[in-house]
C-alpha cells in the first residue's frame, strides 16, 4: 500500500469500501503476513475521510483475524496461526500432516554437552554427565515457527547424534536406536519475552511473547527419555491440549499401532 493517490468514497459505505480493499490486497499477497499497514491518518488522507472510519475498517478487519492492532506501534498483517497439539503422544509431523501443512526443520545445534541441575535432574542424571543436545527451527507453510531443543543422556543413545545426521527425525532416530515409542509424561506452558536472536530466528517484533513448553518424554518402561522446551510465537501458534484417550485393546497388549512404521520427521 505505497500509493499516496487520494479515492473519494461514500461517506455511508467508506469503511466497507476501505476495508475491502485492504482485504483483496491481503489475498493478492500485496500486503504480506507482519506487513506495517499505512497509519491512521495516512489512511484518512488517502480515502479523504476521518480517523473514525478508518479506525471502523480496521476493527472489522481485526475482528474477521486478518489485522493486529497495537495501540502506539499501529496495524499490521496477521500471520496464519498453527495448531500445535500436546497429547499422549506428542508429534509434531503428524500434526503438521494433519493440517495439510508443510514443514521441515533447520538444525542449530547437535552436540554433546555437560548437563545441567536442570537437565541431570529431570534426565535422573549426575550434574556435568554427558547428554546429547539438539536445537532447530522449525518452518511450517514457508514461515518460521518455534525453536525447540531436545536432549537425551549420552550414555544411553551414545550414537544419536550420528544417527540424527542422516535420518532428520528424532522419532526414527529413536526407533532405530531401539526404542519403539516413546510417551509425554508432563507438560509444562508458559510466556516469555524473546531475546535478540530469537526475534531474528522467528522473524517477529520484539513485543510479542514467545509460548514456551517444557516436557518431559518417557520410554515404553516409563524411564526418562528425553526432556525438551520448544519456544514458539504467541502470534502465530495455538496450543491444543488434549486429553489422554482410553487405551485400545491392541495397545494394551503391545501390539503396534497403525502407523508405527510410517516416516516421521519429529
Amino acid at each position: 500500500m505505497q500509493s499516496n493517490s487520494k479515492v473519494i468514497l461514500d461517506p455511508s459505505s467508506a469503511w466497507r469500501a476501505i476495508a475491502s480493499e485492504i482485504e483483496q490486497k491481503i489475498k493478492s499477497r500485496e500486503l504480506c503476513p507482519g506487513d506495517k499497514l499505512p497509519t491512521e491518518q495516512q489512511l484518512a488522507r488517502k480515502y479523504m475521510v476521518n480517523r473514525h472510519t478508518v479506525r471502523r475498517a480496521l476493527s472489522h478487519l481485526g475482528s474477521r483475524g486478518l489485522l493486529e492492532s497495537t495501540q502506539g506501534r499501529g496495524s499490521f498483517v496477521r500471520r496464519p496461526s498453527v495448531e500445535l497439539r500436546i497429547q499422549r503422544r506428542t508429534r509434531f509431523s503428524d500434526t503438521m500432516r494433519s493440517l495439510n501443512a508443510t514443514f521441515t526443520h533447520h538444525t542449530l545445534a547437535l552436540d554433546v554437552r555437560p548437563a545441567d541441575s536442570r537437565a541431570a535432574e529431570i534426565l535422573q542424571i549426575k550434574v556435568g554427565a554427558p547428554i546429547v543436545f539438539l536445537e532447530r527451527l522449525s518452518i511450517v507453510n514457508e514461515q518460521p515457527v518455534g525453536i525447540g531443543r531436545h536432549r537425551f543422556s549420552f550414555e544411553r543413545l551414545p550414537y544419536f547424534a550420528d544417527m540424527y545426521r542422516s535420518r532428520q527425525s528424532v522419532t526414527t532416530t529413536l526407533r532405530d536406536s531401539g526404542i519403539p515409542d516413546y510417551v509425554r509424561a508432563w507438560t509444562k506452558v508458559y510466556a516469555q519475552m524473546p531475546t535478540a536472536a530469537e526475534c531474528d530466528l522467528l522473524h517477529m517484533p520484539k513485543h510479542v511473547p514467545l509460548l514456551v513448553t517444557q516436557s518431559l518424554n518417557h520410554d515404553g518402561l516409563g524411564q526418562p527419555l528425553e526432556y525438551g522446551d520448544a519456544r514458539t510465537a504467541a502470534d502465530r501458534a495455538e496450543l491444543c491440549i488434549e486429553p489422554e484417550p482410553t487405551p485400545q485393546i491392541a495397545e494394551v497388549l503391545g501390539a503396534p499401532r497403525p502407523g508405527d512404521q510410517e516416516p516421521a520427521v519429529d
